[in-house]
C-alpha cells in the first residue's frame, strides 16, 4: 500500500461528500487486499468501506458505512449510507460501528435472541464478535465467548464469560443462539453448544467455508442453521444502534470496537 495524491472526488446526484477523520479496519479490507477480485476490486484501488467525519456541504458529523474508498481524506457515498452521529459518540468509535455492528445485529435478530437466553459468540475478540457480545448483553442474554487465552481479559471487560475454543464446557452450554463467523473446525463445536431448538447463525467463515457437519446432531437437537449478512439492517435499525452507542446509560455495556485508523490521510491510501 502506498500514499498517493488523486483528484478530489465529486458528489453526484444522490451522493454526499464526507471529509474523513477516522476509518475502520474490517476483515473485508484484509480480504480485499489479499484477493481483490474476490471482492469485486481491481488494483489500484482505495481500500476501506467504513469511516466517520463531517459532511462537506453542511459540516454535520456523520458516519459512512458500506462505501468503498474509506481510506481517504474525502469520500463520496450514497446518501442512504451516510448517517448522523450524536455529539456523545466520538469519531473513531463511530467509524467502527458500520459493518461489524450491522452484521452482529442482523445475525442476533435473525437468531431470535431474547432476554434470558444464552448466547455463545465464537471468536469473541474479533470485530463482529465484540459487537455480538455488546448487543447480546444489551438484549439481556447471558453471553459466553471464545478466544485465545491472551484475549480473555478483553472478553470479561465486555461482559462475556471467556472460553478457550476447545473448552469441554462448550458442549454443555445449552446455548439458545450461537454466533459463528469462523466456520472450519469451530463449526461442529458450535453445533454441539446448542440447546434443543437452538439456532446457529453464521455471517461468514474467516477460517474456512468447508465444515464438518453431523446431521444426526442437527436432527437430534432440532437445530436451525442460518446464514445472515449486514445488508438486511434497515436505516432505522442502524440509527437505533448509533443511538445506543452514543448513550452509555441506555447501553451500559457498550465498549464499541475502536480498532480504527484515525486521522486524515495525505490524500488517500491506494492498494497498488
Amino acid at each position: 500500500m502506498v500514499w498517493t495524491e488523486v483528484p478530489d472526488p465529486v458528489a453526484t446526484n444522490g451522493q454526499v461528500l464526507v471529509r474523513v477523520e477516522a476509518a475502520a479496519v474490517n476483515h473485508f479490507d484484509l480480504t480485499q487486499r489479499r484477493d481483490p477480485a474476490a471482492t469485486g476490486s481491481s488494483p489500484p484501488f482505495t481500500p476501506g468501506v467504513d469511516a466517520a467525519g463531517t459532511r462537506v456541504d453542511t459540516g454535520e458529523r456523520v458516519l459512512v458505512t458500506g462505501a468503498p474508498g474509506a481510506y481517504a481524506e474525502l469520500l463520496t457515498a450514497p446518501a442512504e449510507n451516510v448517517r448522523p452521529i450524536p455529539d456523545s459518540l466520538d469519531t473513531a468509535r463511530a467509524a467502527a460501528l458500520g459493518v461489524v455492528y450491522k452484521t452482529a445485529w442482523a445475525s442476533l435478530s435473525e437468531g431470535g435472541l431474547e432476554r434470558g437466553d444464552t448466547l455463545l459468540v465464537q471468536a469473541g475478540s474479533s470485530g463482529t464478535g465484540q459487537a455480538a457480545i455488546d448487543i447480546g448483553r444489551h438484549l439481556g442474554a447471558t453471553v459466553y465467548a471464545t478466544a485465545s487465552e491472551s484475549k480473555h481479559d478483553r472478553l470479561r471487560a465486555l461482559g462475556a464469560e471467556p472460553l478457550a475454543y476447545d473448552d469441554e464446557r462448550i458442549a454443555q452450554l445449552g446455548a439458545t443462539v450461537v454466533f459463528d463467523p469462523v466456520g472450519g473446525a469451530v463449526f461442529e463445536r458450535s453445533l454441539a453448544a446448542l440447546a434443543p431448538g437452538g439456532r446457529l447463525v453464521t455471517p461468514g467463515a474467516v477460517e474456512s467455508p468447508i465444515v464438518s457437519l453431523n446431521l444426526w446432531l442437527v436432527i437430534g437437537k432440532r437445530a436451525r442453521i442460518i446464514g445472515k449478512g449486514a445488508t438486511s439492517v434497515t436505516s432505522e435499525e442502524f440509527d437505533r444502534l448509533i443511538e445506543l452507542a452514543g448513550n452509555r446509560n441506555a447501553c451500559c455495556h457498550a465498549r464499541i470496537l475502536s480498532r480504527t485508523v484515525a486521522g486524515a490521510a495525505p490524500d488517500r491510501m491506494i492498494a497498488p
